[in-house]
């Protein structure tokens, strides 16, 4: 035959102590070619991985061949258009090639910390990494998108891997159906139904210290059909922020039977998912977060692989990360210094973005001291929230301060309406008014000794105040050791102590033992639901003398509920308000303008200083694709995270 012949060994298979190549003839002649066949010869060494069509052809081949044969018959020519055999195939050492399994290469994000805890509902866990966290994990029936029609405002949309249809169905009751899909289901196979939707209802009105209530406490019930997948949920009458509610529903048959319950069985993981991702693990010490896609998800899979979220450092090591590609998106705490340093890595972009809480100062009117409006004033006036937002942001530049009781600075309806803050002198008229006069310090004792304040007393009472924050949430406890240096430094008697949350938002507060509150309170939510949330008037307390059965009972149920776990955590109100704010949350008349009117008038009551809203710099590199530096609350740059992809450098 005319031509070129070609051989090309294709393979070497190990047949006893024995190598067997697989070598292949190929007879080229001018543009064409045929395959003459396939020889084997004997070879010594480590075997080696063929390629071309090893697999898809001749090699299944060789393979059955070698398993099912000897070696002399394996040396047989097979087919060939040549006089003579190729020779054998010299001895040698090759190198073992040996399959890896795929390599997951996650997306870095950097963060300041892992936050306090992951349950979305409870005030003491809000966090940016728990509201990220928990958009990738919880499943819910409605989402927030951004509206195409109004830039920056969020649009509640239907999750279809959830939901099939949510709809209302009656108006006497006013009830909310849903109808949910029977695939969807938590990752340890259980399914996602009712019982996830009255759970959540349950703990929303018994436990204190959740966010928002307002709108579960006028559920009626929670029903259930079909095996669980159709729920209707039945209220008191017309609330028309209802898509916000069962955001983030709770994997109901772990939570319910686990240790500390709603309050605290989520306090270092999430068991589950019910959505995209789920966690893999969570290392405190080293504040990270390896969430991962989630493969027993129902719906369209997650592009990347894993998310990482661990700490970030200082601005230097933040810069350092995201330069060499080690990090692909930032989301921490920082202000134009950071941001500009950021900003000058080629391919680097930067946003500021809000976050979804909102830090305030909250008196407790059930502290006799405090149930004289003119003390309250006087002691938020001392205050300067300004600073606190300093504090509490960690840079000047980095600070949103708050100035209105019932919108938060990322709402489009926010207008400041805080009054302005008095002087010294006229906080001390207004102790005077109160009976308060500041003692005069003796100064004949511990001469050269650093002088004692002279406190602010009504007779042998000193004017004092016992300032509580949840334990664990660093930022709120530099906020109030800062509120109590200032008050000290006017003679009010502060202090600060720390409490578990779930005692701080129910005893702590109810009994009277603590005179303010510093803690987080969920932005970005329905404004008539934080009106009728945190200053509605509380219910008075029904009397137990006759046996209650039926309706009754079960309203008699949720006002001792609510009156143990208060909302109001100032306990106090302006009855006249609360029509309104009814009128408000029922989505009768002009809505927005009521409320403005309502949160001019909030301030009469002094008891709730807005501080600041929480704001991050978000940063992206260019080893990631599909980010969006904005987003909406309450998920922000993580509500596409599903979409995002690694890219090569």
């Amino acid at each position: 035959m005319g031509g070129t012949v070609v051989r090309t060994t294709i393979g070497v298979l190990s047949y006893g102590r024995q190598n067997v190549a697989v070598v292949r003839t190929t007879n080229w002649s001018g543009r064409t070619f045929s395959d003459t066949g396939t020889h084997a010869g004997t070879r010594t060494g480590s075997a080696v991985t063929g390629k071309g069509d090893v697999v898809g052809g001749l090699g299944r081949r060789a393979a059955r061949l070698a398993g099912g044969v000897g070696a002399a018959a394996l040396a047989v020519v097979l087919a060939s258009c040549t006089a003579n055999p190729p020779p054998p195939v010299e001895s040698e050492d090759a190198p073992r090639v040996t399959t890896s399994p795929s390599v997951r290469l996650p997306v870095v994000v950097a963060i300041d910390d892992i936050g306090n805890g992951f349950n979305p509902h409870l005030l003491a866990d809000q966090s940016p990494v728990n509201a990220a966290v928990s958009s990738l994990v919880f499943p819910s029936p409605f989402r927030a998108v951004p509206n195409p029609e109004h830039p920056g405002v969020a649009a509640l949309v239907p999750d279809p891997s959830l939901l099939v249809s949510a709809e209302i169905t009656s108006h006497d009751p006013f009830t909310v159906s849903y109808q949910l899909r029977t695939d969807a289901q938590w990752s340890d196979g259980a399914p996602i139904a009712a019982e996830d939707f009255r759970y959540l209802w349950q703990q929303m009105i018994t436990v204190p210290g959740v966010v928002d209530p307002a709108g579960y406490r006028l559920i009626r019930n929670v029903n259930s059909a079909g095996g669980g997948k159709t729920v209707h949920v039945e209220f008191d009458g017309v609330y028309p922020a209802w898509r916000e509610l069962f955001t983030h529903l709770l994997p109901a048959h772990l939570v319910k039977d686990s240790p500390g319950g709603f309050s605290g069985a989520l306090s270092e993981n999430v068991p589950v998912s019910g959505s995209r991702f789920h966690i893999k693990s969570i290392d405190r010490g080293r504040n990270e977060i390896l969430l991962e896609r989630n493969d027993r998800f129902w719906d369209t899979p997650a592009v990347p692989d894993q998310i990482l979220m661990r700490r970030g450092g200082s601005s230097s090591q933040l810069a350092d990360s995201l330069r060499t590609g080690d990090t692909q998106l930032a989301q921490t705490h920082g202000g134009s210094a950071r941001a500009a340093q950021l900003d000058a890595i080629p391919g680097v972009h930067t946003a500021s973005v809000f976050q979804p809480r909102l830090l305030e100062v909250t008196l407790n009117g059930r502290v006799p001291q405090l149930a004289d409006v003119r003390v309250r004033r006087a002691l938020l006036n001392v205050l300067d929230p300004g600073l606190l937002a300093m504090v509490g942001s960690g840079s000047e530049t980095a600070v949103v301060p708050a100035r209105s009781l019932v919108f938060s600075p990322s709402d489009p309806g926010y207008v400041e309406s805080a009054p302005a803050r008095m002087d010294a002198e006229q906080i001390s008229l207004l102790l005077a008014e109160a009976g308060y006069e500041r003692a005069v310090p003796d100064s004949s004792e511990h001469e050269g000794a650093a002088e004692e304040p002279a406190f602010y007393m009504r007779g042998s009472e000193v004017l004092s105040l016992v300032i509580g924050v949840p334990d664990g949430d660093p930022t709120a406890q530099a906020v109030a050791a800062t509120a109590a240096d200032q008050l000290r430094g006017f003679g009010i008697d502060a202090r600060v102590e720390a409490f578990d949350a779930e005692e701080l938002f129910g005893d702590e507060i109810t009994s009277g033992h603590v005179g303010a509150v510093v803690s987080w309170a969920r932005a970005g939510g329905d404004p008539a639901t934080v009106a009728a949330s945190r200053f509605g008037c509380p219910p008075a307390p029904q009397s137990v003398d006759e046996e209650l059965s039926g309706d009754a009972e079960t309203e008699a149920e949720k006002i001792q509920a609510e009156l143990a776990s208060p909302s109001n955590l100032s306990g106090l109100c302006d009855p006249g308000l609360q029509p309104p704010i009814d009128e408000a949350l029922r989505g009768e008349g002009d809505v927005t303008a009521s409320l403005h009117d309502v949160d001019r008038r909030l301030w009469d009551l002094q008891v709730v200083l807005p501080v600041m809203q929480d704001s991050t710099l978000v940063a992206a590199g260019p080893g990631v694709e599909g980010v969006v530096l904005g987003g909406v609350l309450p998920s922000g740059i993580f509500g596409d995270a599903a979409e995002w992809r690694r890219v090569a450098r």
